[in-house]
């Protein structure tokens, strides 16, 4: 009988499941709905995440092997609390002897930096900072959410353009275009009309995220009032990736600094920023792409789970059948 592991990266739009053999080979792929209990319950994560691990061992052709470890790495888990809500569930679904459940920020990390010591920063509609060092300790940074949190984000960027806009119509900050822009954008009559756009996004932050573009376009544009929006938004996300590198006291190592999300792409004035600060008090950190995508890393933690060492083969093996699997 074969000896396989599991990797599962569930989202709050869509389950991914990978199954592979202890040497790294990927055999199968399963895909589902989402499965972030805080948004569909845990019948329904549990439902889809059932769906794309099942249709992952179907497709492996290993359907009745024994999975000898699995990896789920959910959002939603962001407390100890969460974590243990899920986990009697997960290991109920009966699909490996050894269940690890984890944040969805810890599979993204171990992809990225391909199970090595290392920082991943994300950065998308929310943002968060999380980071592991050669003893294994891992710590989070951010990730509070976007009432309390997701500094830098591209839903921070947006947040703080509607900010500035309504300053300078108020006659209380500096002249900027973002008024007119995110009037323009929004199809809003009057400057009174982006309340209404913005206490109706209370359950959809994405939609004010998506406002991020319009401050990266006028910075570009010479508006320097999102010019500073965006340098403002690299220091609070150097801050993120800072405070993970203190406390694993990676300062004066060499590590990979993965940057991950679409708010790196928002312009050279916030990732400057951010390169300045995190570079000066971490001289060595390697800023890079990820290596591998979150589910992949849920492979790895799964392996190491089981003492398996991560090889150069392994990891040669990991991607040559994932870009097979992809095609």
């Amino acid at each position: 009988m074969g000896r396989y592991v599991v990797g599962v990266d569930g989202g709050g739009t869509k389950t991914l499941a990978l199954i592979s053999d202890l040497e790294g080979r990927i055999l199968g792929a399963g895909t589902a709905g989402p499965s972030n209990y805080h948004i569909v319950g845990i019948d329904n994560a549990k439902s889809a995440i059932r769906k794309a691990v099942s249709q992952a061992l179907s497709r492996a052709g290993v359907k009745g092997e024994k999975i000898f470890a699995v990896c789920y790495g959910l959002a939603g888990l962001d407390s100890p609390k969460d974590i243990a809500i899920m986990k009697p569930h997960l290991e109920g679904l009966g699909f490996a002897e050894k269940t690890l459940v984890v944040h969805d920020s810890h599979i993204a990390l171990m992809g990225a930096t391909a199970g090595e010591p290392g920082v991943i920063v994300i950065a998308g509609t929310g943002s968060v900072a999380a980071g592991v060092n050669e003893s294994g300790q891992y710590v989070r940074s951010g990730g509070w959410g976007p009432v309390i949190g997701d500094e830098g984000s591209a839903y921070y960027i947006a947040r703080e353009g509607i900010v500035a806009a309504l300053k300078y119509y108020d006659g209380r900050g500096p002249k900027t275009l973002l008024l007119e822009g995110i009037m323009r954008e929004l199809q809003l009559e009057t400057p009174e009309d982006i309340i209404g756009f913005v206490y109706t996004c209370v359950i959809d932050f994405s939609k004010i995220a998506s406002i991020a573009p319009i401050v990266s376009r006028l910075a570009s544009e010479g508006d320097l009032v999102a010019q500073d929006i965006l340098r403002n938004a690299g220091k609070e996300l150097a801050d993120l990736a800072i405070a993970v590198i203190k406390r694993l006291d990676l300062k004066d190592r060499s590590f990979p600094l993965a940057l991950v999300g679409g708010a790196f792409k928002a312009g050279h004035y916030l990732l400057d920023e951010f390169k300045s600060r995190v570079l000066s008090f971490a001289p060595r950190a390697k800023l890079s792409k990820p290596r591998f995508p979150p589910a992949i890393g849920a492979l790895l933690l799964a392996l190491k789970e089981l003492k398996v060492e991560l090889t150069d083969t392994l990891i040669g093996n990991l991607e040559r059948t994932y870009a097979e699997i992809l095609s």
